[in-house]
């Protein structure tokens, strides 16, 4: 890695002369990331700029620079990729600053951020998705599931099931596509989480990390927000929010959306996610050595558990994760330093 960081500061001070800086006083790494990519902040003798250390010639980078193109062009404060070097990885980027929504939201201004980030997510649904935008089929979709078996309840939590289990498991995924793909499809930022939102001057929002960007269920980025793992909701003020997402729809089918449908939506919507990052952030931990975000594992699976319980179909996998999994999960958790 040091090499790489050596790397990127001389190529920063190249790009020096077209983004019109002459030197480099400082370069500071930022706060880790899920993802692969490392984030720098360089100070400039005209001020800061982001560098960003990612996989060597992949086509992720580009489609990095293109959904920025994309999202800026239809009115959405993402940051300016200013420099790329595809095949090399690095990147400069706008600096958006430190006001991350996570670290900045509290009692007092709780309300007014959720929902500003629901308007954000209402400017997103708007945008009409490119032909070449990834579109979330049943098939990704499931197999974004299969990531809680593979990840999850075989490698993280070493647990043995049986095949009842297993078919549960497979027959209860068959369940949560079916409604999500039921659902209307719309751009969606696909991690719409407090993580990824930044607050700018004039209380703008922003956004972060959007190279997921895709076309998919309309619920998906609205459950980030609302099933916060920081951040629960009381069921009062969850339907508060629902009914403000209601109100400021336009422009769509989803016009015609009553709340009941809305809540359900979620909560399907909840479910693809959920089983998704417990086996994403088991992933994170086992094979990329990140394990600041083993904290999460807990709450994740507390929605799930609640959830589930609201419909007979799930009944069985709610008490399969309350019997067998959060046991299990708690006992691991408690013996990782």
């Amino acid at each position: 890695m040091t090499e790489m960081k050596d790397d990127l500061l001389n190529w920063v001070l190249m790009q020096g002369s077209s983004l019109g800086f002459k030197e480099i006083q400082s370069m500071q790494p930022l706060r880790e990331q899920a993802s692969l990519r490392h984030y720098f902040r360089f100070q400039t003798d005209t001020g800061t700029k982001i560098g960003v250390i990612s996989e060597p010639n992949s086509k992720q980078n580009e489609l990095f620079e293109g959904h920025s193109n994309f999202l800026r062009k239809n009115g959405i404060r993402v940051p300016i990729v200013e420099a790329f070097d595809h095949l090399k990885g690095f990147m400069i980027l706008e600096d958006f600053g430190d006001k991350v929504v996570q670290l900045e939201i509290n009692e007092e201004n709780k309300e007014s951020l959720f929902k500003k980030s629901l308007q954000k997510i209402h400017q997103l649904q708007e945008i009409k998705p490119p032909d070449d935008l990834l579109k979330l089929t049943p098939k990704i979709l499931k197999q974004q599931m299969s990531l809680f078996e593979d990840w999850f309840l075989t490698s993280f939590l070493e647990l043995d099931y049986s095949t009842h289990d297993k078919k549960m498991l497979n027959d209860s995924w068959d369940l949560i596509v079916k409604e999500c793909s039921q659902q209307s499809h719309v751009v969606c930022h696909f991690d719409f989480e407090f993580r990824n939102l930044m607050l700018l001057e004039k209380n703008e929002i922003g956004i972060l990390d959007f190279q997921d960007l895709c076309f998919g269920p309309y619920a998906i980025d609205l459950v980030s927000i609302l099933k916060d793992i920081e951040n629960p909701l009381s069921n009062e003020d969850l339907l508060n929010y629902l009914q403000f997402y209601m109100e400021g729809i336009k422009g769509n089918k989803l016009e015609e959306l009553k709340l009941s449908d809305l809540e359900k939506d979620v909560d399907f919507a909840g479910f693809q996610r959920q089983f998704r990052i417990l086996g994403t952030l088991s992933r994170l931990h086992l094979r990329d050595k990140k394990s600041f975000r083993l904290k999460d594992l807990k709450q994740t699976l507390k929605y799930l558990q609640t959830d589930l319980e609201k419909y007979p179909a799930s009944k069985e996998l709610a008490t399969f994760l309350t019997e067998k999994v959060e046991p299990k999960l708690i006992k691991i958790l408690r013996n990782i330093p």
